[in-house]
């Protein structure tokens, strides 16, 4: 792993090197200091998918994380990046970023902005491509969705694993075959399927305060709709999480099913990531992180 130094004017060393499981409690107190509600677990989760760095002083203490994970040899994502309040303003969140891109050449990379990264992410060459919209509540009403003749939803089952990465790869323009493997194994999964094969799937595990809803992606918005309200009627009255692109058009409902907007970032990217005209729609990220 690429390692570095930072000058500040007390002329105190800051050092990057690779993340390690061993760093994941400090880091999980970077992230709570921020009032994030990333537990130890979704980062042990988060860097078993992926790769981190970290920025530590030379008595060890780490001052400094950013994460990423790459999906096939064309995109990247990028996500807690977290400078400790304490060291904001020393070009340490730059030099991290600065550090990622140039291991990984020739990529596209893509991020999710709070306000204030973003002025940090545009220098750097990223360009806004999107809103994603956080919701999150005790979800109070969840409806039964029909679904259309011939189309029924059931669990995933380890046999769909080929099916589902190609589907999310068509939904994303991405190969994040090592992510939802990981998810079929370890998370809660439907499907909605027929004779001629899946229309949609989504997820739901534990994170942060409660339960997470996605990755979700389908054929349709109504598809899309019957795949979140399942989970919101199975965890009713648990406090649940779902983080939408604006494009899904869900805001609204998911308004009425009491999981209320309470944020809002902007996805960015160096350069625009590709998906098919006719492909499935992507209707819920995994995370905010992971895209």
């Amino acid at each position: 792993m690429t390692s570095g130094n930072v000058n500040i004017p007390e002329q105190t060393a800051i050092n990057l090197r690779g993340m390690t499981t061993d760093d994941l409690l400090a880091a999980s107190g970077l992230s709570k200091a921020l009032g994030w509600p990333h537990r130890l677990e979704d980062w042990e989760f988060m860097l078993r998918l992926g790769h981190g760095l970290v920025a530590t002083l030379d008595n060890g203490e780490v001052i400094g994380t950013i994460l990423w994970w790459s999906f096939g040899e064309r995109y990247a994502t990028v996500g807690l990046i977290i400078v400790s309040s304490a060291w904001q303003g020393h070009g340490i969140g730059t030099s991290m970023l600065t550090t990622v891109r140039r291991s990984l050449p020739g990529y596209t990379l893509c991020l999710n902005a709070t306000p204030a990264g973003q002025p940090l992410y545009e220098k750097l060459g990223f360009v806004p491509t999107g809103i994603v919209e956080q919701h999150q509540g005790n979800g109070g009403y969840s409806p039964i969705i029909a679904l259309d003749a011939g189309q029924r939803m059931r669990p995933v089952v380890q046999y769909d694993l080929q099916d589902l990465v190609a589907f999310d790869n068509a939904a994303t323009g991405m190969d994040r075959s090592a992510l939802i493997e990981e998810l079929v194994q370890n998370a809660k999964g439907v499907v909605i399927d027929t004779e001629d094969g899946i229309l949609g799937y989504s997820f739901c595990r534990r994170f942060g305060w409660g339960w997470l809803i996605g990755p979700v992606a389908a054929k349709t918005e109504e598809q899309a709709k019957a795949l979140i309200s399942h989970w919101i009627g199975t965890y009713g009255g648990e406090f649940i999480r779902i983080d939408i692109p604006t494009s899904a058009n869900l805001s609204t409902w998911l308004d009425e099913m009491g999981l209320i907007r309470v944020d809002v970032v902007n996805t960015m990217s160096t350069e625009p990531v590709l998906i098919a005209e006719n492909a499935p729609r992507y209707f819920a990220l995994t995370s905010q992180a992971l895209g």
